[in-house]
């Protein structure tokens, strides 16, 4: 057999006979800016849509709203609660043994010195009270008539009734007031309620104390505490000449300070206070018997 010689072999090509192609690739090149992804990086779920602009993630902590939660139309302003109609208890402790009975003064008040013109003052404002005066008569008449009854709650509960507390005591505050006014006490004119809400004079009664049922037998339990209640008249009687004769010179501090003389409040003030707290006693309105002191339990002054 011979051979026959025979050149280089030629390239195989397709089997069409064409010449041969190079295969494509999907890859393209990234984007200018772009960062391989961190570490760890997993892609999104299947459905995610990225954040609206200026999303901001929730703070730490935060709950979603309960299911069915509607937020609150535009314009709404919630709504505060009401303010309570009982005043607020003071900013200061009483005293453990304070009585539940007692009258203070702002003795702080600035009182304009045209009303410590000798007389003048005291007559002005005396002429402004008349109203008060005529009103507190028939609040005084109501008053009484309701003593005529105050004792049941007395001999049955055996406490003073709310209602009686807010009537005999509030026409009791309410004649220290206008005496304050009168007396250069105060530079507030007195308001026309028995509470006498937001006054500087204020009357403060610690109600629904117990008090003996023996007290509220008819006639007696009064007669009674009238009898050990004697030492004490005899005290404000002599107390009383001191204070008339002090009126007559309550003028002057106003007149040079602009202001009451501490020692007016304390014995035109402490004399008030005295007689506030016999009166209480005598009408079955405290049980503890009252003491022998013109000073309060506001540990302020």
């Amino acid at each position: 057999m011979t051979w026959e010689s025979q050149g280089p072999a030629a390239p195989q090509g397709p089997s069409w006979g064409g010449p041969q192609q190079q295969p494509q690739s999907d890859w393209q090149a990234p984007p200018p800016g772009y960062a391989p992804p961190p570490p760890g990086y997993q892609p999104p779920p299947p459905g995610y849509q990225p954040p609206p602009p200026g999303y901001q993630p929730p703070p730490p902590g935060y709950q979603p709203p309960p299911p069915g939660y509607a937020p609150p139309p535009p314009g709404y302003q919630q709504q505060m609660p009401p303010e309570p109609m009982w005043a607020p208890p003071p900013a200061y402790p009483l005293a453990p043994d304070a009585y539940p009975v007692n009258v203070s003064y702002d003795r702080a008040a600035q009182l304009d010195r045209l009303w410590g013109i000798p007389w003048v003052g005291q007559l002005v404002r005396w002429i402004l009270l008349i109203p008060h005066i005529l009103i507190l008569v028939l609040v005084a008449i109501v008053a009484g008539l309701m003593l005529l009854v105050t004792w049941i709650p007395v001999l049955i509960l055996g406490r003073f009734p709310g209602w009686g507390y807010r009537w005999v005591g509030g026409m009791m505050g309410w004649a220290v007031r206008v005496q304050a006014y009168g007396l250069l006490l105060t530079p507030t004119y007195p308001p026309f309620s028995l509470s006498g809400e937001g006054h500087p004079v204020s009357v403060r009664f610690d109600e629904g104390v117990r008090i003996s049922r023996f007290w509220g037998i008819p006639f007696v339990g009064m007669m009674v505490r009238a009898i050990v209640l004697i030492p004490h008249f005899i005290v404000l009687w002599i107390l009383a000449i001191v204070v008339y004769l002090l009126y007559l010179v309550v003028w002057v501090p106003v007149l040079l300070l602009g202001r009451q003389a501490d020692f007016v409040y304390t014995l035109v003030g402490g004399f008030t206070r005295y007689w506030f707290r016999v009166t209480a006693y005598l009408l079955l309105m405290v049980d503890r018997y009252p003491p022998f002191s013109l000073g309060e339990d506001d540990p302020r002054l």
